[in-house]
Parts: C-alpha cells; sequence; structure tokens
C-alpha cells in the first residue's frame, strides 16, 4: 500500500511540474532572445528577438535589415512575393511543429536599420500554413 502511494505521490508531482505549452514557449522564446540575438540571417537581415503573446498565441520575430536589404521602396515592390515566401518558409519550417499543431500565429517585423521604421509586417495564422 505504501509503494502504491509513493508511486502515486510521484506520478503527481511529474504532472503538477510540466509546463504548459505556452509557459514553455515563454521561456524557450526568452533563452533564445538572450543566448542568441542578435543573430545573423543571411541577406543583411539580423534577428534582433523573439517575443510571445500568450493571450493571442502569437511569436513575433523581429528583424533588422541592413545594407541591400534596407530599402523600404524594394520591401514595398516586393511585398507580395515576401508575404508567400514567409508563408513557405512557416509552412516548411518544422522547428515550429509543436507551435503550429497548436495553431500558433507567427509575425514576422523587419525595421530599417538606417531609418528604424518597420518596413514589413506580416502575420501568418494557422489558415495560411495548412493547419
Amino acid at each position: 500500500m505504501l509503494k502504491k502511494t509513493i508511486i502515486v505521490c510521484m506520478l503527481a508531482l511529474t504532472v503538477g511540474c510540466q509546463e504548459s505549452l505556452e509557459e514553455r514557449t515563454l521561456r524557450e522564446v526568452k533563452e533564445y532572445t538572450q543566448r542568441r540575438c542578435p543573430e545573423p540571417q543571411g541577406n543583411n537581415s539580423i534577428l534582433d528577438s523573439l517575443t510571445f503573446d500568450v493571450k493571442t498565441h502569437t511569436l513575433t520575430h523581429y528583424y533588422r535589415l541592413t545594407g541591400a536589404s534596407d530599402n523600404e521602396e524594394n520591401a514595398k515592390l516586393m511585398k507580395d512575393r515576401l508575404n508567400d515566401e514567409m508563408i513557405e518558409a512557416t509552412r516548411k519550417d518544422m522547428t515550429y511543429k509543436r507551435y503550429k499543431d497548436a495553431g500558433y500565429t507567427f509575425r514576422y517585423i523587419a525595421r530599417s536599420d538606417s531609418s528604424g521604421k518597420v518596413i514589413y509586417d506580416q502575420t501568418i495564422t494557422k489558415d495560411d500554413y495548412g493547419y
């Protein structure tokens, strides 16, 4: 009887200590930002930080564009193509599978390094990435 009680208590403690997906996401986003950002992404793009909004289940990526990519006019002209590419990249990215399975929203914001202005802002929902 004592053995069963100990096992039940251990299971209860294990289950009670598990993080929710939201808690895990908050922790992972904070750790990633602290350890790795700013992080060059190629094509004159730098990932400055990640955030997660628990209420809206939105994972936001903040980028800074430099050099040839730091061009507001080009961003406007290529917006549709960029949107399609970001949707496809989100769809294929297996790093975010558990978040996509949960129906999270992904937001990508890019600022000009020279002016600080947002030159790209896209929100991708589960309807966009196909879950």
